[in-house]
């Protein structure tokens, strides 16, 4: 009996502290990692900035798609600070103006339904992408 290997791909998002659109990245994670369970496995910025081996092993490991909150684009940044192939890069601020979705007014404690709406977008648009890459990759072991 052959055994299949274990496929997914990971997730980096944002981490920042102290600004809205951080935690419009972070509640986009929660959704993506409730909605695909079995298909990502989400990396933390920290323990990849701290060099911590599990999290660099599957950075390296899986597709990675990072999330950017803010213009500094520090996902992106430490992904490529780390020698890390991004598979498919998602900014927040394309996301808002694609469906013109605006959290002016939200506070970073607790997202209004204008900020979960966006977050919600921003896991769409990042699910779309896991399905593609778990697509390409069945395809390609057919």
């Amino acid at each position: 009996m052959s055994e299949t290997l274990e496929f997914k791909v990971a997730v980096l998002g944002c981490s920042g502290i102290g600004r809205l659109v951080s935690t419009v990245v972070r509640q986009a994670v929660y959704m993506i990692a409730q909605d695909r369970p079995k298909e990502v496995e989400i990396v933390g910025a920290g323990p990849l900035t701290g060099n911590v081996p599990d999290a660099l092993d599957r950075a390296r490991k899986y597709p990675l798609i990072v999330i950017d909150g803010c213009r500094p684009k520090c996902a992106t940044a430490i992904a490529q600070g780390k020698d890390l192939e991004i598979a498919a890069a998602i900014w927040v601020a394309e996301v808002a103006a694609k469906h013109k979705l605006s959290i002016a007014g939200d506070k970073r404690t607790e997202l209004s339904d204008k900020g979960m709406a966006l977050a919600r977008a921003v896991a769409d648009e990042a699910i779309a992408k896991i399905d593609l890459i778990v697509a390409e990759e069945a395809m390609s072991t057919l």
